[in-house]
């Protein structure tokens, strides 16, 4: 009988809500599974598919999710052919249920996988989260994020670059891409969202970056609410090493939801009485709203030149985060990799300002926040 040290991680994807619902409810009653909700990041071990019909597109989420490490797939579909089983085993899922199905089934399903299972969970690896976001338009944002993600890229990590710029966001601009998919594609129905569902309204570009672009016009759908935002990097998580988001300079409860699910948030800022003044109040806005973790938190600041009055720790002492960098001013270079619609690290691979931002994605990537200790007694 499995221990509660063996419990497994385990996510679940019905869109019919009478399947989720069933399946959810046993699996939340056997001892050893824990459901991935959310708000967790963690790496589910197991995936659970849950259908109406069963169609190509299980198919290619049993494949995706075979690609990313998952220990095993199960699928449970009401209506179903022998070749569609066949089809589904073949590509990779461990088993295949009729619906409805009986908890003892599904049970013992999972302890036969956990006799023999391959996968080492205490290996398990999260993909990095990192936010950017500015106190201000034009302190360099989403030229941060971009060209994080094209070093990340450049290493070989699979990356994800999600714009939630509210109301409009630039990253297509920065990436020269078409706007023919964009975050309102991926957002269109909660339930189906998975890796491979929003990687199909994300933009590949030829640096390596997956971009979720940001609409033309902000309506319906295409907003940045925390009920997206929790979807959205939750199916990302499945599919990237490294998702890098563009929150734009807007505090609202996605910015929120974002810092909380994110390892490192950067508040991107200048090095001017002005900025800094505008940085100051941008967390002193986050802190009275309930943000509390500042070791998740750094400033990163652009533009710097020598000869600065305002010093580092004038900056840090004021706006009360520490600086994590201080990029070079490079306004020629940066305009023209903007306008040419490339990330500037590309463009300009030995300069100064791309060493900045390499020796900033080591940094990251390197980065925890040690866990919180709570008093017994509290």
């Amino acid at each position: 009988m499995p221990t509660v040290e063996e419990a497994l991680y385990i996510k679940l994807e019905a869109s019919d809500p009478t399947i989720a619902g069933a399946l959810h409810n046993m699996l939340c009653e056997i001892h050893f599974t824990h459901l991935i909700n959310t708000l967790q990041l963690t790496k589910p071990e197991v995936l659970v598919i849950g259908c109406t019909t069963y169609s190509k597109d299980i198919t290619e989420r049993i494949i995706e999710a075979k690609r990313h490490n998952y220990g095993a797939v199960y699928v449970c579909a009401s209506q179903y052919t022998d070749g569609n089983k066949h089809e589904a085993l073949v590509s990779g899922a461990r088993d295949f249920f009729s619906y409805p199905i009986s908890k003892l089934i599904l049970q013992r399903a999972l302890e036969d996988y956990l006799a023999t299972r391959s996968v080492d969970p205490s290996k398990a690896v999260r993909p990095k989260v990192i936010a950017v976001m500015g106190a201000r338009g034009g302190s360099g944002t989403t030229s941060v994020a971009v060209n994080l993600a094209a070093c990340f890229a450049k290493e070989g990590k699979r990356v994800g670059l999600l714009d939630f710029s509210r109301p409009y966001g630039d990253v297509a601009t920065f990436l020269n891409t078409p706007s023919k998919r964009d975050r309102r594609h991926a957002a269109k129905d909660l339930a189906l969202m998975n890796a491979s569902y929003i990687k199909s309204a994300m933009y590949h570009h030829s640096s390596g970056i997956l971009a979720l672009v940001a609409p033309e016009v902000t309506m319906g759908t295409g907003s940045v609410v925390p009920e997206t935002v929790s979807a959205m990097l939750i199916a990302a998580a499945d599919a990237f090493e490294i998702i890098v988001i563009d929150m734009g300079s807007r505090v609202d409860a996605a910015l929120y939801r974002v810092m909380e699910m994110a390892d490192d948030s950067l508040l991107v800022t200048m090095p001017t009485k002005p900025c800094m003044g505008s940085a100051q109040r941008f967390v002193q806005t986050i802190t009275a709203g309930g943000f509390e973790n500042f070791c998740k938190l750094s400033l990163v600041l652009t533009g710097c030149i020598s000869g600065n009055t305002l010093s580092k720790f004038e900056i840090e002492k004021t706006i009360g985060v520490d600086c994590i960098t201080c990029l070079p001013e490079d306004q020629k270079g940066t305009f023209i990799a903007i306008n040419d619609g490339t990330p500037y690290c590309h463009l300009y691979p030995d300069s100064p300002l791309t060493s900045s931002l390499k020796e900033l994605a080591t940094i990251l990537r390197q980065h925890e926040c040690p866990e919180e200790i709570y008093d017994e007694d509290e």
